[in-house]
């Protein structure tokens, strides 16, 4: 079979409702790799949260973070390396307005380094790595970052992206997480998962319709649309089902990812 590109969304979908991998998923990954496709893992999660996850699947491929924003080779040296950053200047005015504005918490992080500025009850919940994490002040920021994630008032969720997109429009994307949680994310202009996708695909001279991603929310859309086929989970948003080629007819507390692509490839279970 022609080698094929498997891009992988995490929460949501490759991890469970515990944001764990089961089993058969992780058998699976190790098959289609041992087969000669390529498995790679496309996140908006940091390295830091995607690093174990990466070593349980016992990934060889190149790992893109942070939504499109930085792609690497964990562990080693990769030539090939990218990253695209944020202007530290408009982090720097978002902590300045931080309180005025109605956020709770800002973290802004790099490939190997998370800082922080305010507090919010929520963040540990989903940033694990800000536990220890170094103030975010104008003296400690002294690189711009590739991501900065906003922990928002949810009443004041709509004049934040406003002030940020008045302000700063022309070189940031401000994107809403789904959920119950206010939680915004920027990131460099035009920066997305397909970018990346996109990157690795050429990298490895894979066509476009070669390419099987698999999704759930709203930051899988570019690379779904993208994809040759694009694959939304049964738990995924309207939206992403929508925009999808086919939808796994299992969860992802049911191994939908894994027991998708072994059909698609008619792997024995």
């Amino acid at each position: 079979m022609t080698r094929k590109l498997i891009a992988l969304d995490l929460d949501g979908t490759t991890l469970n409702a515990d944001s764990k991998l089961n089993d058969p998923t992780i058998q699976t990954m190790q098959r289609l790799q041992a087969a000669g496709h390529i498995v790679s893992i496309i996140t908006g999660r940091s390295y830091q949260g995607s690093q174990a996850i990466y070593d349980d699947l016992q990934l060889q491929s190149p790992m893109i973070n942070f939504n499109g924003s930085l792609g690497h080779l964990p562990h080693q040296n990769w030539s090939s390396e990218y990253q695209f950053t944020l202007n530290k200047a408009i982090v720097l005015a978002l902590v300045k307005y931080r309180e005025q504005l109605g956020i709770n918490e800002i973290i802004a992080e790099n490939k190997n380094s998370t800082m922080t500025a305010g507090q919010d009850l929520i963040a540990g919940k989903f940033f694990p790595q800000i536990a220890n994490s170094p103030r975010l002040t104008p003296e400690t920021l002294t690189r711009n970052p590739n991501s900065l994630v906003l922990l928002v008032q949810l009443d004041k969720r709509s004049a934040i992206i406003n002030w940020i997109n008045d302000h700063f429009g022309d070189s940031v994307d401000v994107g809403v997480w789904g959920g119950p949680n206010a939680i915004l994310e920027v990131t460099s202009k035009g920066v997305h998962k397909a970018k990346g996708m996109a990157y690795l695909a050429d990298y490895f001279h894979i066509s476009r319709n070669n390419i099987i991603a698999f999704g759930d929310e709203h930051n899988d859309l570019e690379m779904l649309q993208y994809a040759g086929l694009g694959v939304a989970m049964a738990n995924g948003t309207a939206a992403i089902k929508a925009a999808a080629d086919d939808i796994t007819p299992y969860d992802n507390d049911q191994n939908g990812v894994a027991r998708y692509l072994n059909q698609y490839f008619d792997l024995a279970e």
